[in-house]
């Protein structure tokens, strides 16, 4: 018999596609590319461009075979990315930057363009006066193109075509200890842009992967905890930034910055002892025999991990339950919640189940660790089954922090099988009259103590779900790590504990 299954993995996880890199890319100089704004491949929607503002002039790079590389220096210090699809007088190209901007002037509005080899567009209402400005000075006709962005403040400054991983970065910065503003938030490293058909602009921070975890441990862990524990979180947020590597290439960048994949809050949240953790852990992955580990973790797991299988639908040998006392006596490592009967009917309703006025709520199977394998919902008009995750994903993984609970109805009463004790529903029991006959329990029932006699009805009003821990419960607790490090423990004591055979390359 299966027992219980906690869910909360951020909703990142719950549909991963999983791309595991070689050891040998997890280098300092690795640069991973993360969607700071992005809209969905299904969406039109139109995000309010944001102002990127740096301390000094940016310079325009290039990403090529993972490496930076400086193309040339503007005397741009503040611009938005905004997408362009106009048509275009063409001069060019130019062998250089400051060759194409000394010809900016022979065309209204003229600017520089990037895409290989420089160029310079005029600024068309439309593509007659395209023609003509081209026309008086011997050059093309650009037609719209659904891959140019500008870089523009109260004039187009730039241009990029983004099927090329171009880079505006701080002027001779080579992208290390770098450091200028998206909207009023300080990132490191540079910044890109991309357009996929003729969706709106998404903009990219690229940045050193070491650099990367900077903003990543301090919003995933509490900075000011044991330098142990944040050496632990630093080494599983490297291992998932590596192992998803590529959970959002069809956007054009590697990750992005919710829950999604990681949060990443960039240089404000940094930390001395945090980015210490990150410095002394460089390099380092956690592994299972070659295999480099999928590190999930959660927050608490209120005293049991959990089997990743009883979570998604893979297993992995080093993702298994185990009793962890570490995370016993943290924050929610216990819970409650009340839920009403017409609360439970309209949030299914709301979820798209036709489960009619509740009968009975119960859960109908459970894991070896204690957690929700699926959870019962009889109504009257169809019975619903919520199986792993999907009771969290239906009440909210915030409300319904764990699924290592149990629910009890406000009619419950006590039976034994001379063993155990138990509560349970009337509306779940059976019983034995005295003529031998079996009767299913439907209606509001008597029951004597020896003294009195009480009646118990038959359909309960309200849930309470007395539930512990917060997350899926999958490999790492956070809390445990807190715990493990305070006792004297190091990071690879908490890492190879709550990873079943594994060990630090």
């Amino acid at each position: 018999m299966r027992k219980i299954s906690l869910i909360l993995v951020l909703s990142l996880i719950l549909s991963l596609v999983f791309s595991i890199m070689g050891f040998a890319e997890v280098k300092d100089e690795t640069i991973i590319k993360i969607g700071l704004q992005y809209t969905s491949l299904d969406s039109n929607d139109q995000k309010a461009p944001v102002t990127i503002k740096g301390q000094v002039p940016f310079e325009i790079g290039q990403l090529v075979d993972g490496a930076y590389q400086s193309l040339c220096q503007t005397d741009i210090s503040q611009f938005a990315f905004v997408k362009d699809d106009g048509y275009h007088a063409v001069m060019g190209p130019y062998a250089s930057y400051e060759l194409a901007k000394a010809d900016t002037k022979k065309l209204n509005g003229g600017f520089v363009v990037l895409k290989d080899l420089f160029y310079v567009y005029g600024i068309s209402t439309n593509q007659s006066t395209a023609n003509s400005q081209a026309q008086s000075v011997g050059g093309t006709v650009a037609l719209p193109n659904p891959n140019l962005v500008v870089l523009k403040d109260s004039q187009i400054l730039f241009g990029l075509d983004t099927t090329n991983d171009y880079v505006v970065a701080p002027m001779n910065a080579e992208l290390k200890d770098a450091f200028s503003y998206f909207g009023d938030m300080p990132y490191r490293g540079g910044f890109g842009a991309k357009r996929l058909s003729t969706n709106d602009v998404s903009v990219i921070n690229y940045v050193y992967m070491d650099e990367y975890l900077y903003g990543v441990v301090p919003r995933e862990m509490d900075k000011s905890w044991p330098i142990e524990a944040l050496k632990a979180q630093a080494i599983v947020a490297r291992n998932f930034a590596v192992a998803n590597f590529n959970k959002f290439s069809h956007y054009g960048f590697n990750l992005d910055n919710t829950t999604l994949s990681q949060v990443y809050g960039g240089y404000k949240y940094e930390g001395p002892v945090s980015n210490q953790a990150v410095d002394e852990t460089s390099g380092l992955v956690l592994k299972y025999e070659d295999t480099l580990v999928n590190a999930f973790y959660h927050s608490n797991s209120g005293g049991y991990t959990e089997n990743s299988e009883n979570v998604f639908s893979s297993p992995q040998d080093y993702t298994k339950g185990i009793y962890d006392p570490f995370s016993l006596g943290a924050p929610n490592d216990s819970w409650t919640l009340e839920y009403s009967k017409s609360f439970i009917e309209n949030t299914l309703k709301s979820k798209g189940y036709n489960l009619g006025s509740l009968k009975n709520f119960f859960i109908s199977e459970y894991t070896d660790n204690n957690r929700v394998y699926e959870a019962t919902f009889v109504g009257s008009n169809e019975t619903v089954l919520l199986p792993k995750q999907d009771i969290r994903k239906v009440f909210g993984y915030n409300e319904m922090k764990s699924t290592l609970i149990k629910v009890v109805p406000d009619n419950a009463i006590v039976v034994t099988d001379g063993q155990s004790f138990q509560e349970k529903s009337p509306s779940n029991l059976t019983v034995i009259s005295g003529d031998g006959k079996t009767y299913t329990l439907d209606s509001n029932i008597n029951v004597f103590s020896g003294k009195s006699t009480s009646q118990v009805t038959s359909q309960a009003t309200s849930y309470t779900i007395h539930g512990k821990g917060w997350g899926h419960g999958l490999g790492m607790s956070q809390w445990g790590a807190k715990n493990m490090a305070e006792q004297g423990l190091n990071f690879e004591d908490i890492l190879t504990f709550y990873y079943t055979g594994t060990h630090i390359e």
